[in-house]
């Protein structure tokens, strides 16, 4: 249990840190890039800190421990992850959301959408709340957690 707390609490910082960066930077006001930087970094992080966590138990654990250790690391690091996505996008970067809105905005704007698929984005995008932004981000931790455990497990486990 200790490691997939050590973990989870590593994972979260480094997408705390992550989403910091891409908040200062001002890549936030472009909605594509930023969408496609936190989301394949956000992944490879993932991935890192599940690898990492479960060749360090590799020697003691068969592959359900492995499944295991890792759905773990996906559970309390999703639940991490949620957490401080909502403090950032809530108390640190209050204008977050706006931004990210202004952004989507301009990037509809020039997709050339037809004006019902237009619409429905735009509806999409007045309902984001700090909550509706941070959720997807501990399910997407949870599945890829999992999915990375049950991969590396296969090559990774009690000899």
């Amino acid at each position: 249990m200790k490691g997939i707390v050590r973990a989870s609490l590593i994972l979260a910082g480094f997408i705390a840190v992550l989403s910091i960066v891409v908040q200062v930077s001002g890549l936030n006001s472009n909605f594509m890039l930023s969408q496609m930087i936190f989301l394949v970094g956000a992944i490879v992080l993932n991935v890192g800190v599940v690898i990492w966590a479960l060749r360090k138990t590799a020697d003691a654990n068969g592959y359900p421990g492995q499944v295991a250790q890792s759905a773990g690391i996906g559970v309390v690091g999703g639940l991490l992850i949620t957490l401080v996505s909502w403090l950032l996008l809530s108390v640190v970067f209050p204008d977050a959301i706006a931004e990210m809105r202004a952004g989507a905005v301009a990037y509809l704007d020039s997709a050339g959408l037809p004006p019902e698929d237009h619409a429905k984005q735009m509806e999409a995008l007045d309902k984001a709340t700090p909550m509706s932004q941070s959720i997807p981000g501990g399910v997407g931790t949870f599945v890829t957690s999992l999915v990375t455990g049950a991969v590396f497990g296969i090559f990774a486990r009690r000899k």
